[in-house]
């Protein structure tokens, strides 16, 4: 990283006094003390990006004295965070970008972190603790030990574990579980358990988990937990790329400041959250929050459009040679498949009082084609297998029921299984394509190609219901049979026309 100064509070009167582009750098003006507790699992970019800084802000205005987060990492990966976090005494910088634009935030809400990786019985102890009064999570899809149903995966080797040993939980709910357990032989009541990733139904998705694992351990612990403890659903909206160390020790050497984890993300921000905390909660909504009992429906909206909208781009980016997500936006023709996507899907989605889809689909390619992002379309692709299901299912399975062509969201698969199909030529981007499933899916790719079949490939990855299952392989086998005749640029051509 850059010579400069330490990112640290011996240091943060010093680093206040130094400007970023002619701008003074907003730095914490609060007591970082903690009265009212926030434990977070899974402190990452994103969390630091989104929830903590709406913490920070209002912890600036005087909004929400006392409350503080405490981050946990469960995994061996998050020992960096930890370390790092430790030696710049919680403090951050936050890199808000567009254009030729830079506003910079010195956050200060986190001031605490524990490594629970090891032994997570010190985690249970604080979670149990009465001064916790909400737990909340970005842990992916991948940390709730759900099965395809949505029901607790016993087979799961966190889960197995828990079950042996609840006292000392690998697991995210397996923590939970433990905790509360352990404040109701305290005679405490339950916390709020607030789920932030990016799933549909994530407070129910928890629930699930938790309640799953308590039931096999404690019937009478699952009830309680049922009765005394909340877990609200929330839809989250921050992009936020993966750390980049080249661009990060750019950004601190233009500052003259040494931040080991600097956060860059754009300036948009939303969270939509229903208003289910149990033990209290910071004034969110000051800050722009919005609390809201039809969650679920901007959740369809971000999930269907922008996540959705990322998957769909990614394949077909990568395929046309492009790297980042804007430079392919730069690309008309990539651009109208775009909107074509995002129309498809819009139709499917019902009204939402204050929401205009239209201008939201246009907000959403103006963010995406924000340069100074930087974002990689390779990570875009990453858990594809995980995704797909999540985004692009549920408006394909309203455009089917409805009797609409999916010609946009059968192509997004196509592409897909041609990318995969490819990857099975170049060990080089094979190796650097994430997805739990990595292998499986390339060798469905490639029998799916070879035999200009998509039938089997969707069965195994993006089952539908029988009634639909037919129409669903026929379209996105019409899609993939047109893109191995012809180049993805004149299949995509030919689709706009």
């Amino acid at each position: 990283m850059s010579a400069g100064l330490p990112l640290r509070n011996a240091t943060l009167e010093r680093v206040a006094q130094i400007t970023v582009d002619g701008a003074a750098v907003d730095t914490p003006r609060y007591a970082r003390q903690m009265s009212q507790r926030i434990c977070h699992l899974g402190v990452g970019g994103f969390h630091r990006a989104h929830q903590a800084l709406v913490l920070h802000r209002l912890l600036q205005q005087g909004l929400a004295d006392g409350w503080g987060i405490c981050g946990i990492g469960l995994r061996a990966a998050d020992r960096p965070m930890h370390q790092a976090l430790q030696a710049q005494d919680g403090l951050y910088s936050l890199w808000e970008l567009e254009g030729n634009q830079r506003r910079v935030t010195v956050v200060g809400s986190i001031m605490d972190h524990l490594d629970a990786s090891d032994d997570s019985r010190a985690a249970v102890a604080l979670l149990a603790d009465a001064n916790t009064f909400i737990v909340s999570l970005t842990v992916t899809e991948a940390g709730y030990c759900l099965d395809a149903a949505g029901a607790l995966d016993t087979l799961h080797p966190d889960i197995i574990h828990d079950l042996v040993q609840p006292a000392r939980p690998r697991s995210a709910p397996g923590l939970l579980v433990a905790a509360l357990s352990a404040r109701r032989a305290a005679g405490i009541g339950g916390f709020t358990a607030m789920s932030c990733d990016n799933l549909v139904g994530n407070g129910h998705r928890l629930q699930a988990a938790v309640l799953g694992l308590a039931a096999r351990l404690d019937p009478a612990l699952a009830q309680w937990i049922g009765a005394e403890a909340s877990f609200p659903c929330s839809m989250v909206d921050r992009i936020t790329p993966a750390a980049d160390p080249a661009r990060s020790a750019r950004l601190c050497a233009d500052w003259g400041v040494d931040d080991r984890i600097p956060v860059v993300c754009e300036p948009w921000l939303q969270w939509v959250m229903e208003d289910r905390f149990i033990a209290g909660r910071p004034p969110f909504e000051q800050d722009g929050v919005v609390f809201s009992d039809a969650v679920e429906r901007y959740e369809d909206m971000k999930v269907g459009l922008l996540n959705g909208g990322h998957s769909a781009l990614s394949h077909l980016g990568l395929l046309l040679g492009y790297t980042r997500v804007h430079e392919a936006l730069a690309d008309p023709l990539v651009r109208d498949w775009h909107l074509g996507y995002m129309q498809e899907v819009a139709a499917t989605l019902q009204p939402l009082g204050g929401v205009d889809y239209r201008a939201y689909q246009a907000s959403l390619a103006q963010r995406f084609a924000n340069a100074a992002i930087e974002d990689r379309l390779l990570r875009l692709a990453m858990d594809s297998s995980t995704k797909f299901p999540q985004v692009l299912l549920p408006p394909t399975i309203r455009r089917l029921q409805a009797g609409q062509p999916i010609d946009h969201l059968a192509t997004a698969i196509a592409l897909w299984i041609v990318y995969l199909d490819a990857l099975a030529q170049d060990a080089a981007q094979r190796r650097e394509y994430v997805d739990h499933d990595r292998d499986g899916l390339i060798a469905l790719a490639v029998a799916a190609v070879a035999s200009r079949q998509a039938d089997t490939f969707l069965a195994s990855k993006l089952s539908l219901p029988p009634t639909l299952a037919t129409p669903f392989a026929d379209a996105v086998t019409q899609q993939l049979r047109s893109l191995l005749q012809c180049t993805p640029r004149d299949h995509i051509r030919s689709l706009a026309q």
